[in-house]
This record gives C-alpha cells, sequence and structure tokens, in this order.
C-alpha cells in the first residue's frame, strides 16, 4: 500500500512539475484572471437590461462559450502529435485572446 501512495504522489509531483516547467500554470491563471472579468462585465451588463434583453444576452453567451471552447480546441489541435504542453499552451493562449476580446465587446454594449 505504501508502495502505491508513493508511485501516485511521485506521478502527481511529475505532473505538477511539468506543468510549471512549460509554463502552462502561469497561463491558467491568467485565463482565470480574464474568465473572472469577463463575468464581472457580464453581470454589470446584466442588471441594465430589461428581462427580454437578459435573456437574449443569457443564450447568446452560452452559445458564445461553446463556440469559443470548440474553436480553440480546433485551434491548437496537432493532427500528428495528440496533445502534450504546446498543444495545452496553444489552447489556454486561444482562451485568453477570445476571452479578452469578449470582454471588449460586452464592454461596449454597456455604454
Amino acid at each position: 500500500m505504501k508502495k502505491i501512495f508513493c508511485l501516485l504522489f511521485l506521478l502527481f509531483s511529475a505532473i505538477s512539475f511539468s506543468q510549471s516547467v512549460t509554463g502552462e500554470d502561469e497561463l491558467y491563471k491568467q485565463y482565470q484572471r480574464v474568465d473572472k472579468k469577463l463575468n464581472s462585465v457580464y453581470n454589470k451588463l446584466m442588471k441594465g437590461l430589461e428581462e427580454t434583453d437578459k435573456k437574449n444576452l443569457v443564450e447568446a453567451q452560452k452559445a458564445w462559450i461553446k463556440f469559443r471552447d470548440l474553436d480553440c480546441k480546433f485551434q491548437s489541435q496537432d493532427p500528428g502529435d495528440g496533445g502534450g504542453p504546446y498543444e495545452n499552451k496553444m489552447k489556454i493562449d486561444c482562451l485568453i485572446t477570445k476571452t479578452t476580446e469578449r470582454i471588449k465587446e460586452l464592454e461596449n454594449l454597456d455604454q
């Protein structure tokens, strides 16, 4: 049992070390900050809308999130590679870029 625990500990340590060495951790933290700002801008916009407009924005936002996620997945795929740190970094970078663009779109609607 101790051997299994040690093996699992080493495995998780290696994965964590790999992410910090490749820069994925910092990119993910940046994405979390951008996503938090998006939620803040979205909620601020929602407060000033009529009920019909709120429903429309909710539907639009759900569709946008689905599009963003699928588009970033598509853009980051490397057909011959099968994943890895480079693909993950490309996907997170894409999520950051598209989320930042969406923040600007929603801020323009709030003016």
